[in-house]
């Protein structure tokens, strides 16, 4: 089991990153076509979260592993700027299109909510290695990666539903609050067991 969830993280984490990058390569109208207005409405906005976003999870699984870490640590400095700058573009980025949002209010606040807490995670995270304090650098960024990671949550819960008949707008209504709470939830057991240990 300790080998079946980071091989999942990983290749859940690529997977999704690389299929949102199928905007280069079909009209958004046919792969994405319940974000094709704010592609229209407010363009620099939604291209900021379309390649930000998957390129931070992209880079999630390599910024947690330990051998590039410790093998390669000036790589995973880079890498880890790389990613607290598509984190804050990308989260600026949704921040900027939601007065345009689809959804019910209370799905446009979780997924305000949720771009605030990614980008101030990330960036108290790179505040702490900055001071040195390693501990609190990689409690942070965990929480940072579960945050990054609820592109995949989301689309995990929104399948079975989607399926049931419910249109992915309807579906916000749930993955906009489920796809990061239950992330951080998990996390924060994960740290709370391992300081007890």
């Amino acid at each position: 089991m300790h080998r079946i969830l980071p091989s999942l993280f990983w290749i859940l984490s690529l997977s999704i990153a690389i299929s949102s990058w199928r905007l280069f390569l079909a009209p958004i109208s046919l792969v994405m076509e319940h974000m094709a207005h704010y592609e229209r409405l407010v363009p620099a906005a939604f291209w900021a979260h379309i390649i930000g976003a998957p390129l931070a999870l992209a880079l999630a699984p390599f910024q947690l592993w330990q051998g590039l870490r410790r093998k390669r640590p000036t790589l995973h400095r880079w890498l880890g700027r790389i990613y607290g700058v598509s984190v804050l573009v990308s989260g600026i980025g949704s921040l900027i299109f939601l007065p345009h949002f689809l959804g019910i209010g209370a799905a446009a606040v979780g997924f305000a909510l949720l771009a605030i807490a990614w980008i101030g995670t990330t960036g108290w995270g790179i505040l702490c290695a900055m001071r040195g304090d390693i501990s609190a650098h990689r409690r942070w960024m965990l929480r940072s990666v579960a945050l990054s990671f609820a592109a995949v949550t989301l689309r995990l819960i929104m399948g079975p539903l989607v399926l049931a008949g419910w249109s992915v707008v309807e579906t916000y209504c749930v993955t906009a609050w489920l796809s990061w709470l239950l992330n951080l939830a998990v996390v924060e057991l994960w740290l709370r067991k391992g300081s007890m240990r």
